[in-house]
């Protein structure tokens, strides 16, 4: 866990439409991305410096699990400030880590499956509307 700075900063919250996806994912890093391609279950991959992660359908032997939240419902280009933020900040301030992969019009939030109720309740308490 890093070290937290005595610093804050002052977020207007932009209200989001956020929609629990179905089922439960797993988090690989430093993944094959040609084994995963046209896999079956496959999220995203995403190819970076630091090596390639895969978000994919949990499957019985994955014990790490995650929920996906999608923004989708509040689509929005790439110029609308403060979209990402809107869902990290509130999770982070109650202490809920987050994996975020966007596209260019909406983010895939995960949460830990062990976090998702209390995910959901400081998402509504922030003011962003729950589906699914």
């Amino acid at each position: 866990m890093p070290e937290t700075a005595a610093a804050s900063i002052t977020l207007a919250i932009v209200p989001q439409v956020v929609d629990v996806l179905p089922g439960e994912l797993v988090i690989e890093h430093d993944a094959d991305p040609g084994a995963h391609v046209d896999a079956d279950g496959v999220v995203a991959i995403v190819r970076a410096p630091d090596g390639t992660t895969v978000i994919r359908a949990a499957v019985d032997a994955d014990v790490d699990r995650w929920v996906a939240l999608w923004t989708g419902g509040t689509a929005h280009g790439l110029d609308a400030p403060g979209m990402t933020a809107s869902i990290a900040a509130p999770l982070s301030a109650a202490g809920l880590p987050v994996f975020v992969v966007g596209t260019a019009t909406a983010d895939l939030v995960l949460v830990a499956t062990d976090d998702r109720d209390r995910a959901l309740a400081v998402l509504a308490d922030a003011g962003h509307s729950i589906v699914g």
